[in-house]
């Protein structure tokens, strides 16, 4: 057998191993964030046109998802549903909505190097 077949065949099984090892351990490297909404989501962020995403985790909760360093757009999406920005503590990660009623807390965190991970409204 030539090298080439032996290294293709030994590389392949890496990839097998590696793979099968990440979806037996998904919520040791993704978090409670189900890694094929994820992947949909950044997906959605990097190739589709959309500037923010949703997902859910594995309780069902819903979670936004949008680059880094573009909160705004999320703040212009919840505008849209009529919720006014009260107050942006950057140094909580804390976002304040007034609904006209109400205030409601969002806090957002950092996910990968690329994207803000940020908790569903209400």
């Amino acid at each position: 057998m030539s090298k080439r077949f032996v290294l293709t065949v030994a590389a392949g099984g890496c990839i097998i191993i590696s793979s099968a090892l990440l979806l037996l351990n998904w919520e040791r490297v993704f978090g409670d964030y189900r890694p094929i909404q994820t992947a949909t989501a950044v997906f959605k962020l990097e190739v589709g046109s959309q500037e923010v995403a949703k997902t859910t985790d594995s309780d069902d909760a819903l979670h936004y998802m949008v680059k880094k360093g573009h909160l705004d757009e999320y703040i212009q999406l919840m505008n849209k549903k009529g919720y006014v920005l009260k107050e942006k503590d950057i140094d909580h990660n804390r976002l304040v909505f007034n609904d006209g009623q109400e205030n409601q807390q969002i806090y957002y965190k950092r996910f990968a190097r690329k994207y803000t991970m940020i908790d569903g409204e209400g």
